[in-house]
């Protein structure tokens, strides 16, 4: 390398440091850092077609190929994100005073078998929405057909709708919905999905604009993804959904290309009416709705607020099921209603509808990169030629400025390495998901994520680690390889100038491997009810009352901190809280542990709590509109701080524990069917001979039963039941299969 082109890098480097430093205030500079982005990518993708095709043989000309393909279809999924993100866009807020008058609203909760408990919670939050109480209803469509959500709804005078059969699935759960109802304004909300007070108020404005077809507000999380849980980052990393979410739908509104993600959205009826309602015959209905609708002329509309909070899913394997699933979604959508055909899209909506059909092929694009340098260092398969001098010529600008441009746009939601980390993590099961559905078009029921889960063991994912575990072994090989290639070239033969770049990769892809398998290591899940720190000052007592605060709060109950000496008398486990001007809630106390300044932490449990306390619990928690959850105000990634959390609260699974494993306990949410009448309930363990259940239901030993579980192949199962027990108010029963 010669002095000019050492110069040549250090400008580079220099240039593009000050535009970044620039661009996050200036619109001129960031325009300046986008372009100088697609300009070294460019020039780097013309060096490589036409000077670093391999010419040692036909098997290494059709993996270079291979590469070269995978890198320009990545250059273009980066065009649309430039255009996307080449200026900040911020929709002018419309408050509902600009309504003319305010319409009647229908809120369609759309179920199968999620549990009672987090149905009850998305209800009550419901009611508490503010709104005219005479101008909405509320109707939960449960596809399920259960006899205690009847009982529910009943109970929290909401509409119950079922129908005969579940055609269509989701959408046609909310199709039906719509014939036995009559609102100017629909809204959908998943079961899991908690609406705050504010949402409608926040949303109902932009209908005065009268092209508008439908607002979408952002899913946001209450409880930790499965990279932020098992990797104990929580604190430090957020959603992984949140980029998408937050910036890539925002940025999209700016083209009338706003998504429709199947919950938080509100619709004109009209315009469902126009377009014959939810779409059918795809997996993904939301997005085929979406864009039907724009399709036809209307505007859609992103409020970037958090004005609901859900569950992400609560295992790697769940949110694998579910990115498989609209993977696969994607691809029906462009077979059924391909946007490159669809009249009334505009130019710029079949191309960004075709990139969001094209990102779900991630997954093969990344075991490309992950699989290019082991095929050089252990197979000997040659990728490129290239000199190593001249490919950092070219190369090191358009990686510097690749850098540059995702941390431009990520606006700290994610960074390059964690962006590396989630497809390395996701890549084998979308690239298996997206060629199965491509060539082979395989059968895919939609399956409903499921919620709630909670264990008691630690657990490895083999079978869905098993290629990554491969794909670290073959890179170990081809390390050690190389190495070997520089100080014992007799062993091993290797050309020096692809072996610098193959290492690099090598060593990177890695890095990656090994914090995704740390992924893999399941926590358990011990509580029901996800737990929020929420400190409110309240009093403990009924004749003498006690100063106390609340700590952290759930549904089933808390932490609080009392002075000792106003703790109850060891003989006495159970204690009476006043929350914010209600009835006295009585509670069990289930620990206790010395804290400061004389003060103990009381972990308690409620019992028997109240209608009007467990509303007034939910608005504190969930429906108040100045909730931070699902609000990250921090991002700390720092990659070495995760892993010695992981060392560091990691623990094997208790001796007296491990018996555990071999029954698969789980907790699955299904359906038990008794004298034909379907009720909720939760799968604790299974087996190939029987599974024990929790439900709220009246069960007797020798009653005859049918179980329905999707997520475990589950379907009508008959069997009796072998034994019952109370618990804590939840019936438990052990199923012996009968057939």
């Amino acid at each position: 390398m010669n002095t000019f082109h050492i110069i040549y890098l250090v400008v580079v480097a220099l240039v593009l440091l000050i535009s970044y430093r620039f661009s996050l205030t200036s619109p001129k500079a960031r325009k300046l850092s986008i372009t100088l982005f697609l300009v070294f990518q460019i020039i780097y993708l013309l060096w490589r077609t036409f000077y670093t095709l391999p010419s040692v043989g036909w098997l290494s000309l059709l993996v270079g190929l291979l590469l070269l393909l995978t890198e320009w279809g990545g250059f273009f999924q980066n065009i649309v994100s430039s255009l996307l993100f080449w200026k900040k866009h911020k929709r002018k807020e419309v408050p509902i005073s600009a309504l003319k008058s305010l319409p009647k609203v229908d809120i369609f909760i759309a179920t199968y078998n999620e549990s009672v408990d987090l149905l009850r919670r998305t209800i009550v939050a419901t009611q508490l929405i503010d709104y005219p109480k005479d101008k909405v209803s509320i109707l939960v469509c449960d596809d399920g057909r259960r006899e205690d959500v009847r009982l529910l709804c009943e109970e929290l005078n909401v509409r119950h709708i079922t129908r005969p059969d579940n055609k269509h699935a989701k959408a046609g759960n909310l199709n039906h919905a719509m014939t036995v109802s009559s609102g100017e304004i629909i809204v959908t909300m998943d079961a899991d999905m908690v609406p705050r007070s504010n949402f409608l108020n926040e949303t109902l404005g932009y209908f005065s604009n009268e092209r508008t077809g439908f607002v979408q507000a952002p899913q946001a999380f209450y409880n930790e993804d499965s990279f932020q849980y098992n990797l104990f980052a929580g604190d430090r990393i957020n959603n992984e959904l949140d980029f998408f979410m937050r910036l890539i739908e925002e940025a999209k509104d700016r083209f009338n290309v706003t998504m429709y993600i199947g919950s938080n959205a509100v619709f004109r009826r009209s315009v469902l009416e126009e377009i014959g309602g939810f779409a059918t015959g795809v997996i993904t209905e939301d997005m085929a709705t979406g864009m039907l609708i724009q399709a036809n002329g209307w505007e859609s509309v992103f409020v970037n607020k958090v004005l609901a909070v859900g569950l992400a899913p609560e295992t790697y394997k769940d949110l694998l099921k579910q990115r498989d699933r609209w993977g696969r979604g994607n691809v029906q959508v462009m077979r059924k209603y391909n946007p490159l055909k669809l009249n009334g899209l505009t130019a710029l909506q079949k191309l960004l509808y075709l990139d969001g059909v094209h990102y779900w092929f991630f997954g093969i694009y990344k075991l490309v990169f992950l699989l290019a340098p082991i095929l050089y260092l252990v197979f000997g398969i040659f990728v490129l030629e290239a000199a190593f001098l001249e490919l950092l010529v070219f190369w090191l600008p358009a990686f510097l400025s690749s850098q540059v441009f995702a941390n431009l746009i990520s606006e700290k939601k994610r960074t390059v390495l964690w962006s590396h980390i989630y497809d390395i993590a996701l890549a084998p099961s979308m690239a298996w998901a997206m060629i199965s559905e491509v060539f082979f078009k395989k059968e895919f029921s939609f399956n409903v994520t499921r919620k709630g889960v909670y264990t008691n063991t630690r657990y490895f994912l083999w079978k869905s680690s098993w290629f990554h575990i491969l794909l670290t072994l073959l890179s170990l090989i081809g390390i050690t390889r190389g190495i070997l290639a520089f100080v014992r070239p007799d062993l091993v033969s290797l050309e020096v100038n692809s072996l610098y770049i193959n290492l690099f990769w090598m060593l990177f892809n890695l890095f990656g491997l090994f914090i995704v398998m740390l992924i893999f290591f399941e926590r358990p899940r011990y509580r029901s009810a996800e737990r929020f720190e929420h400190p409110i000052d309240i009093t403990i007592g009924s004749d003498s009352v006690i100063p106390a605060t609340m700590i952290d709060l759930s549904e089933t109950g808390g932490r609080i901190s009392v002075a000792q000496e106003h703790l109850p008398k060891k003989d006495k486990q159970t204690l009476l809280l006043n929350l914010v001007d209600k009835d006295p809630i009585e509670c069990e106390i289930r620990w206790v542990n010395p804290a400061t300044n004389g003060k103990v932490d009381v972990g308690i449990r409620f019992i028997d709590l109240p209608p009007d306390s467990y509303r007034q619990i939910v608005k504190i928690i969930y429906a108040d509109p100045t909730s931070s959850i699902g609000e990250k105000s921090n991002y700390k990634p720092g990659l070495f701080p995760i892993i010695g959390n992981f060392l560091r609260y990691s623990k094997k699974v208790p001796f007296t524990q491990r018996r555990l494993l071999l029954r698969n306990k789980i907790k699955v949410e299904g359906i038990v069917t008794i004298n034909d009448l379907n009720y909720s309930a939760s799968l604790v363990d299974i087996s190939e001979g029987g599974t024990q259940i929790k439900t709220k239901v009246k069960l007797e030993k020798g009653d005859s039963v049918k179980l329905q579980a999707p997520s475990e192949n589950i379907e009508n199962k008959k069997g009796e039941i072998k034994w019952v027990n109370t618990r804590f108010g939840s019936v438990y029963a052990g199923i012996e299969f009968v057939d």
